[in-house]
């Protein structure tokens, strides 16, 4: 069954909520989910089998390893391609990353250099991917700790390089372009307006931590003032774009996250669409 676009604000969906969001449906638009934790069969599976009769479903994607040299990893792609046949998620996104070498998974996501050389070799990968799912993907921008000396493009540079190169969306992560700011001193404004807009086709919005003087990109509250207010001058370029609220650690309650998601889907009600002026439609 063909879904409905992923329109307004959306959830990301975590395991512990499942049964309440099958039970209680509420009135969210969309939702998102780690498509990792549901290539298995089991009860998890079937529950989200429920709510994808109900909502459209985007799948997200952490073990792709878009960024690495190893062989891509047949079986995980083999597992993706069935969910996406069987659920037709509306969106799917994957890191602009690399998060294993020489067969060692890091369980993180880390960035590699911004060269001409990296820009064709990741698009490359994207390219095998998407030919595989015989569908286009969206890549996100990741939260960054340090700078690569042999770097010589901007990030926004190079995604859009690499978009360009690959045919491919952009998944754009307004916390963890917020939290490289903290860290790297790289202007947000400035990194969004180098972006190609009218490949975004998603916003992510999350919430950080501080630790030791580090702003730390750990999903672990809401998003701050200072995301929401870059939110709302993103909405006022492309206001048609979903978005999404991102939550992974120290969960709150389904209805604390729903108070998040209104709040974001206000911001985009609010903004009166002006297709002169919006950028995302060049």
């Amino acid at each position: 069954m063909e879904m409905a676009a992923c329109r307004g604000a959306g959830l990301g969906l975590r395991p512990v909520h499942l049964h309440e969001v099958c039970r209680a449906e509420p009135a969210v638009p969309w939702f998102e989910v780690h498509i990792c934790n549901f290539l298995g069969g089991g009860l998890n599976r079937s529950l989200l089998q429920r709510i994808g009769e109900r909502y459209p479903l985007s799948f997200h994607g952490v073990n792709l390893n878009l960024g690495g040299v190893d062989e891509l990893d047949r079986s995980y792609l083999q597992g993706l391609r069935r969910a996406v046949a069987e659920f037709q998620p509306v969106l799917v996104s994957e890191h602009a990353c690399f998060t294993a070498h020489q067969q060692h998974h890091f369980h993180d996501l880390l960035p590699v250099p911004f060269t001409d050389e990296a820009v064709l070799h990741m698009a490359a990968r994207i390219g095998q991917v998407q030919d595989y799912l015989g569908r286009e993907i969206l890549i996100e921008n990741i939260s960054r700790y340090a700078a690569y000396e042999e770097s010589q493009l901007s990030e926004c540079e190079f995604l859009s390089a690499v978009c360009q190169e690959a045919d491919c969306g952009l998944l754009l992560d307004l916390n963890n372009a917020y939290v490289n700011q903290c860290n790297l001193g790289e202007d947000l404004n400035d990194f969004v307006a180098g972006l190609p807009l009218s490949r975004v086709g998603e916003v992510h919005l999350a919430g950080y931590s501080v630790r030791e003087g580090r702003v730390l990109d750990t999903h672990s509250s809401a998003p701050s003032d200072a995301v929401w207010d870059h939110y709302r001058n993103f909405c006022e370029l492309c206001p048609d774009v979903p978005c999404l609220i991102e939550w992974d650690s120290n969960l709150p309650s389904l209805q604390e996250l729903v108070v998040h998601q209104i709040k974001a889907q206000a911001i985009l009600d609010k903004v009166q669409i002006n297709p002169v002026a919006n950028r995302c439609w060049g």
